[in-house]
């Protein structure tokens, strides 16, 4: 007999807020980026010797844009976790903002094992932009 779990009317509206705060948030971001990324450019030109020197600095500005995705990655990571401790998708009170058909054993098992398996892979992504940038800056600083 299939299962099926209910909506959650307010996970759904939830839901909804979320996305259109963080699409707005984003727009915002966008243009913000987009009126700035000139005198960005300006400012690494003229501060490239300060850059080579303390290039651990060059570390953390590259960890600025990609520390949402880590966090989410990593969050992401946790629940696969727990969808396949319980052998449940979805987890165990996990509110759902539509009705679901809940998949049990090795079917939900598979699924989180594929999520972790790619949030794996965006978080080695992810971690490897500013680990990069810092072993650019830190080549040149030992060159020089």
């Amino acid at each position: 007999m299939v299962q099926i779990q209910k909506a959650d009317p307010v996970a759904r509206r939830k839901a909804i807020r979320g996305i259109l705060i963080a699409a707005l948030l984003g727009i915002v971001l966008y243009f913000l980026l987009q009126g700035m990324i000139g005198n960005i450019n300006h400012w690494i030109e003229s501060h490239a010797e300060f850059l080579v020197e303390h290039h651990y600095l060059a570390f953390l500005l590259m960890l600025i844009p990609v520390a949402p995705v880590i966090a989410l990655s990593g969050y992401l990571m946790v629940y696969a976790g727990k969808i396949v401790k319980t052998r449940r998708f979805p987890p165990p009170d996990t509110p759902v903002i539509r009705d679901m058909r809940v998949l049990e054993g090795r079917t939900a098992v598979i699924r989180g094992r594929i999520a972790q398996l790619l949030c794996g892979v965006i978080l080695l992504s992810a971690s490897a932009i500013p680990l990069l940038i810092w072993t650019i800056f830190y080549s040149v600083s030992r060159a020089g």
